[in-house]
């Protein structure tokens, strides 16, 4: 027995000696694939160290079990490996194993999975997986919750990236509200980063303004990019999105004139960071030309329009919808010229992108379809035009009262075209249930149910009924008067539109008084040299005129004739309609010689402007010559 303790002992360190020996060649094994693995890290070869990391994996697993601490260090790598290789959605399941590790060896509640759980995150969200992104990101929430508390500051950045999540998969309400969660646990922070406030502020201003509540977006933006403004240069590229959002919702609100300096400052933010051509300053461009088209500032939209459209056929960048509303806007420049041709090809390609890009009953391909439709009639393509019109409205039809506007819009197109074929018959019920849809859906006092109480108006005036006119123009007036400001010019037109009515209905007794109403809107809103001024002048001339007031209506005319000539030229039609006019007046009040001279040289100018065989041409023709009987004998062949 006592020989045998030695013996034991000897064995006992033997064993010991051999069980060392055996763990320091996997150890060194093991640093040995590491030091291969990152040698080839560091020549940039990842398969090499994607093929090293693996066998790291296997010989850690076969030493120390699948489930050890140990491994989940190299699976980590392995998952940065794919995402340098471009392949993000095969890093997804290494890193669910990871957390699988984590959760086995840590518990389901350790801070120390919060990285982990980070990380796949935001590799879900990249591959659009939003509903596991955001029960990873409510697991996060939890775990800092029970450990640090409900307002750890912490918190803040989790909520950011959730309600962004939530935003992504079209959850913008719940999204609005986390937003909200994670500016308050900002705000309990007052000592925290300037610049992380400002990112809490500017996310939630940009949810809202997105889903319209305008008026809560705004003061949360502004005071967004005041913080941003004290921490970052004047052309950080980190007060993009800021700018953006305000900018936006001035263009939704259609103040100009804030949205078009905010436009510009992101353009030159964004060409200062990658130069003027580099595509990634394309929405910079888009956005400010789409918003100058909107405008109606198409001379300025137009260079920035076509240079989007430049720099995108450049970058060789597949068709998108972003794409056709440049194309769209361009468009709509164009109508503006007017170059229909042009727009119309645009409006084609437009409608070709949308049905290869959109579901076949997207309110985005029947808008395009309206929109080529009603390009097609200014250019009197009245077959294909109808085809257009008719089509957007059954695609409309069924999305119901949602779709009411377009479709009494599309309706109100419709009626329009066929009153200018004279189809009365088939235009009138169309505008009719134009009308009873915006009014259902918009209420009978919106400003745009005028413009089709308008287009009723002018189909009685069309069929010789100006009585049946009468009261749908006063309902017109009375929708814009509660609409409108008393100097809106859109009032003026209508005063016009009444006085005219009752004249024609011979009721002529306030025709006076509604067009010198008229133009004391439009001098005030226009100053007294403009064209919508000359025109009415010119109206109220033609009422006194044919009243028999001469002497009042003498000085009118002449006004008019001054301010034609001055704005248009004078050797263009509508000055040469106004001195036939005072031509007869001068007749009239017995000017027989400055009648036949005003009226020759009103003649010479139809002719040239307007044709030989114009009604108007031949009406003067036809009084020059009865002019130039009573003094001579030669007549205008």
């Amino acid at each position: 027995m006592d020989n045998a303790f030695p013996l034991v002992i000897f064995v006992y360190w033997a064993v010991l000696l051999a069980v060392r020996k055996i763990r320091e060649d996997r150890y060194a094994a093991r640093t040995g694939l590491s030091h291969q693995a990152d040698a080839y890290a560091a020549q940039g070869n990842l398969a090499l160290e994607e093929q090293t990391v693996q066998a790291l994996i296997k010989r850690t697993e076969k030493e120390n079990g699948r489930n050890a601490i140990e491994v989940l260090i190299h699976l980590r790598r392995l998952a940065r490996i794919k995402i340098h290789q471009g392949n993000q959605a095969a890093a997804i399941p290494i890193l669910q194993r990871v957390l699988s590790i984590q959760e086995s060896n840590l518990g389901s509640n350790s801070t120390d999975l919060l990285q982990t759980l980070d990380w796949l995150s935001q590799l879900l969200r990249a591959q659009d997986q939003f509903d596991p992104a955001i029960a990873m990101l409510r697991r996060m929430l939890a775990i800092q919750a029970a450990t640090y508390g409900e307002d750890d500051l912490r918190s803040a950045s989790v909520y950011n990236a959730l309600g962004l999540a939530l935003h992504q998969n079209n959850a913008p309400e719940e999204a609005i509200q986390v937003f909200r969660r994670a500016l308050e646990v900002r705000e309990r922070h007052p000592q925290g980063p300037k610049k992380e406030l400002a990112l809490a502020l500017s996310n939630l201003g940009i949810i809202l303004q997105q889903n319209d509540h305008l008026n809560q977006a705004e003061p949360l933006l502004r005071r967004a990019l005041t913080l941003y403004e004290e921490v970052l240069a004047p052309h950080d590229s980190g007060l993009v999105g800021t700018l953006n959002g305000l900018a936006e919702l001035h263009w939704k609100n259609e103040d100009f004139a804030a949205a078009e300096p905010l436009f510009r400052r992101i353009l030159q933010i964004e060409e200062k960071a990658f130069g003027s051509e580099d595509p990634r300053a394309i929405v910079a461009v888009a956005q400010l030309g789409r918003m100058l088209t909107q405008k109606q500032d198409y001379s300025s939209a137009e260079p920035f329009l076509r240079r989007a459209l430049a720099m995108h056929d450049k970058s060789k960048a597949p068709d998108s919808i972003a794409y056709a509303d440049l194309l769209e806007a361009l468009a709509a420049v164009l109508r503006s010229k007017p170059e229909l041709a042009e727009s119309t090809s645009l409006l084609r390609r437009v409608l070709e992108i949308k049905e290869k890009l959109l579901p076949a009953e997207s309110p985005g391909i029947s808008s395009a379809v309206a929109t080529l439709g009603w390009t097609l009639w200014q250019q009197h393509e009245y077959v294909e035009a109808e085809a257009c019109m008719r089509r957007a409205l059954a695609m409309g039809e069924p999305a119901g009262e949602k779709a009411n506007v377009f479709i009494s819009n599309q309706l109100l197109s419709l009626g329009q075209m066929l009153q200018e074929k004279r189809d009365f018959a088939g235009a009138e019920p169309l505008v009719w249930r134009s009308l009873a849809l915006r009014e259902k859906a918009l209420g009978p006092d919106h400003v745009t149910c005028a413009q089709v109480l308008e287009t009723l108006a002018s189909l009685r005036m069309a069929q010789r009924d100006p009585k049946g006119a009468v009261p749908l123009l006063r309902q017109t007036l009375g929708v814009k008067e509660k609409s409108l400001k008393p100097t809106d010019p859109q009032i003026a037109a209508t005063l016009v539109s009444l006085a005219f009515a009752l004249a024609q209905a011979g009721t002529p007794e306030e025709t006076e008084m509604l067009l010198r109403r008229a133009l004391l809107i439009h001098e005030n809103a226009f100053g007294s040299e403009h064209r919508a001024v000359a025109a009415t002048v010119f109206q109220l001339a033609a009422f006194l005129h044919r009243r028999g007031r001469l002497a009042d209506a003498e000085p009118l005319y002449r006004r008019s004739l001054a301010l034609m000539e001055k704005i248009c030229g004078p050797e263009h039609a509508e000055p040469a309609s106004v001195m036939g006019m005072l031509a007869k007046l001068l007749h009239a009040r017995g000017d027989a010689a400055g009648a036949r001279l005003l009226m020759g040289r009103a003649y010479k100018i139809a002719c040239k402007t307007l044709g030989e065989k114009h009604p108007t041409t031949v009406d003067m023709k036809e009084t020059l010559n009865g002019l130039m009987r009573k003094s001579t004998s030669l007549l205008v062949n």
